[in-house]
């Protein structure tokens, strides 16, 4: 699945549908996951990589092992964000996706793509992650 959205969180509901139903087949907990880790970088390309209004693109692939996810931001960005080791201090007020995301997938890869960022997000479909879904499945 290849997805074109523009920069405003309004594309995020559709974008959300579309991957729940093209994985519609997976596990309910690996799918829960995908969507919240594309949730969070798509919001993080769309606040942080597309202030010059350029488009976000979206890229979702699945096979008997792994889904993968890239987010691809048109730019300007200023420098490339780091992986956060731990996460941020209780009281500040932003810093969590990445490292949420990192909570929620098996590999993580952040590249400079001229003057944006992809950031490449694999999920085993059977993996040991911890699910941020509670088991009455409420998250």
């Amino acid at each position: 699945m290849n997805l074109t959205l523009p920069p405003t969180s309004s594309a995020l509901p559709d974008l959300r549908r579309s991957v729940a139903q093209t994985l519609g087949d997976l596990d309910q907990e690996v799918v829960a996951d995908v969507l919240l880790a594309l949730d969070e970088a798509v919001s993080n390309a769309i606040r942080h990589g597309s202030r010059g209004g350029e488009q976000v693109l979206v890229t979702v692939e699945s096979d008997d092992e792994w889904v993968e996810m890239t987010v691809r931001d048109g730019g300007p960005t200023p420098r490339l964000p780091h992986l956060p080791a731990e996460p941020p201090p209780v009281l500040q007020t932003g810093g969590r996706g990445l490292w949420l995301i990192l909570q929620l997938v098996d590999e993580v890869r952040l590249q400079r793509i001229e003057d944006g960022t992809r950031l490449t997000m694999r999920r085993r479909v059977t993996s040991n992650v911890d699910s941020m879904i509670g088991p009455d499945r409420s998250g």
